[in-house]
């Protein structure tokens, strides 16, 4: 009985002590693009900037989500004229590091983030920095997918004031959004199936780090699926410089969900939510129900049910996005 309990002890210590290795690893840099405009970096958290062109008074700023960097939004907004600055989950690599782009560190003199790195209040504290004083468009649109859509959200509720300005147009679109009082995909915001889900998560990631294109392609959120999808996808498991950001994203996710009002749908005088048909990462019902009480509290708040999607609308049916008034 003893040797049983020692060797479940020793098998439980290696177990942690494998988990701790990922989780508390610098991990290196994998995959790289190409961005042709301003780079920055404020803390941990990269801004890419393109000036806009042909005289356009509009700005489009896109806030990408969980595991995903800023190139979700470049094949999409790739011909539009309008200014395009796209901001980093903080603590993640930054794709665009590349020989001829500018980085400048010292230009963002902005004030100390107050907010623990990986929470969605961290992100959406540096997105409202970057509509206060970085944004120069008189039309601004926000663009924030899956957890962005939750940052979005939260930068109108640390400073409704410039989001509900007059002075200037600011409207969101929400794509298959972490929104408030909804769930993750499944039982994954349960308490109990959280908690092993965020300290499984390291291992997870860690052994998936150099997924095959062809490993890649049996996950269920590859459905349905394209080359520009599964190219962008194939860098998930190692956006971050550490898995521990990844925890906390995960733990602040379904706290946010948990604990935000509803009255953060208040703060845009014109929001779009879209939801994928069939959504494996969040929970479809429970979005939607969110999204419809907002509707209630907002009546510039629209809701746009796609066909033959799942949770990355932008890769699977850009099309559609680029339509949208």
């Amino acid at each position: 009985m003893l040797t049983l309990f020692l060797t479940l002890l020793f098998f439980l210590l290696a177990l942690h002590a494998y988990r701790e290795y990922w989780r508390l690893r610098t991990l290196p840099q994998m995959y790289h693009g190409e961005f042709s405009g301003e780079l920055m970096k404020v803390g941990s958290t990269y801004i890419a900037r393109r000036p806009a062109i042909n005289g356009c008074s509009r700005s489009i700023i896109g806030f990408p989500g969980f595991l995903e960097d800023m190139r979700y939004f470049q094949d999409l907004y790739k011909d539009d004229d309008a200014e395009l600055i796209l901001v980093n989950n903080a603590n993640y690599h930054c794709p665009f590091l590349k020989p001829g782009v500018t980085s400048d560190v010292s230009r963002l003199e902005w004030p100390k983030n107050p907010y623990l790195t990986g929470t969605i209040e961290h992100d959406g504290f540096y997105l409202r920095l970057v509509l206060e004083r970085l944004v120069t468009g008189r039309e601004v649109r926000l663009h924030g997918h899956s957890r962005g859509g939750a940052v979005v959200l939260e930068t109108g509720r640390q400073n409704p004031a410039v989001t509900l300005s007059k002075e200037r147009r600011v409207s969101a679109i929400l794509e298959a959004p972490v929104l408030p009082q909804a769930r993750l995909f499944g039982k994954s915001s349960e308490p109990l199936t959280h908690r092993i889900l965020c300290y499984f998560m390291p291992i997870f990631f860690g052994r998936r780090r150099n997924i095959s294109t062809e490993r890649l392609l049996t996950l269920s959120l590859m459905r349905p699926t394209n080359a520009l999808k599964a190219e962008l996808l194939r860098s998930i498991f190692s956006t971050t410089r550490s898995y521990a950001t990844c925890v906390i994203n995960t733990q602040s996710i379904v706290a946010w969900q948990r604990n935000m009002g509803l009255e953060v749908y208040d703060n845009f005088p014109l929001l779009t939510v879209i939801v994928g048909e069939q959504d494996t990462t969040l929970d479809n019902h429970s979005m939607l129900a969110s999204a419809e009480q907002g509707q209630a509290r907002n009546s510039g708040l629209r809701i746009i049910k796609t066909e033959h999607t799942n949770h990355f609308i932008s890769l699977e049916q850009p099309e559609m996005i680029r339509a949208i008034d």
